[in-house]
């Protein structure tokens, strides 16, 4: 006969048992899943992976599109240097609107902040157009700025979806399948500037049609998110709901929990995982357009160039 197991100890009392579940809903999930045999069924267009496939779009259009910019080198620009103080602008922005991240969904949700946050990459990309046909230079500097304000809050309500939304056995599937769409954003950025380029053999400028694409795409984004289904009406086959909320406290209270976290030691070790992230948008991008690339634009012909010059 089986030994009965000891339950003799202390049971937990009330505040522990709260923060079991407020702190550590994982726990709960885990042990949840363990006495289920069977999946629920689910509606696809609430699904996990209908999720996935939204937030893994909008990454594709915003900043995917943004990472194909700047993989032409300083934006597709002729000189890198415009470009880079813009790029430098949106990173610093980046930061601050990240730290009040939490305040926004606090007031309008998840779903509305994460549409906000691809409002302001098809700004930027028009900033490069005007500059590339037109020699404006301040647009350039006020989408960099916009971009900066939308991306911050855009990365924090995407990772909480991506992290928050999937079953505990579909999150590295989840991840990954959200993340190759950024990548594929450079690749078909890379594709499309190739072959509209392809026989042209002059150094100069990315061509206007580019950018227009580009900006198209770019303003595609958050109509797609419209598309994302909120926190209360995903359904996961494990039948546990998403717990994606912010607590009921003021929103000092919740930027004195931000600086927190951002003055722990489990962050802090992670900052320099971060800059090597980052590091090759600020300089290995730059680097290849100045001395590897070949930026490509439409030829001029020779007889139209000594025309010009002669009635100049």
């Amino acid at each position: 006969m089986a030994e009965k197991e000891d339950t003799s100890g202390p049971a937990p009392s009330d505040k522990e048992t709260a923060l079991a579940t407020t702190s550590h809903p994982i726990d709960e999930e885990i042990a949840a899943r363990s006495k289920q045999t069977q999946k629920h069924p689910v509606k696809w267009f609430h699904s996990t992976f209908y999720n996935a496939l939204i937030l893994g779009i909008c990454n594709f259009l915003a900043p995917g599109i943004w990472g194909a910019m700047n993989s032409l080198g300083g934006g597709g620009d002729e000189k890198p240097y415009l470009v880079n103080a813009a790029n430098a602008l949106t990173f610093c922005l980046m930061v601050l609107s990240c730290f009040f991240g939490t305040v926004i969904v606090k007031y309008i949700g998840i779903k509305w902040t994460f549409i906000l946050g691809t409002v302001g990459y098809a700004p930027f990309a028009a900033g490069l157009y005007t500059h590339n046909r037109y020699g404006t230079d301040w647009l350039v500097l006020f989408g960099a700025a916009l971009c900066g304000l939308s991306a911050g809050i855009f990365w924090m309500a995407e990772a909480a979806i991506a992290l928050a939304y999937p079953e505990p056995y579909n999150q590295g599937r989840f991840l990954g399948f959200w993340l190759s769409f950024r990548v594929s954003g450079q690749i078909l950025g890379g594709a499309v500037n190739l072959g509209i380029n392809a026989k042209d053999n002059h150094a100069g400028k990315v061509s206007y049609t580019v950018f227009e694409l580009f900006i198209a795409l770019q303003a595609l984004a958050p109509f797609v998110g419209l598309l994302l289904s909120p926190p209360k009406k995903v359904q996961r086959t494990d039948g546990l709901p998403v717990r994606l909320r912010i607590f009921e406290q003021s929103w000092t209270a919740e930027l004195k929990e931000v600086v927190k976290l951002f003055i722990s030691r489990d962050f802090l070790l992670i900052v320099p995982l971060i800059c090597q992230a980052v590091y090759s948008e600020a300089v290995m991008f730059t680097y290849q357009g100045l001395w590897f690339s070949r930026k490509l634009t439409r030829r001029v012909p020779r007889r139209q160039k000594n025309l010009t010059q002669d009635s100049s």
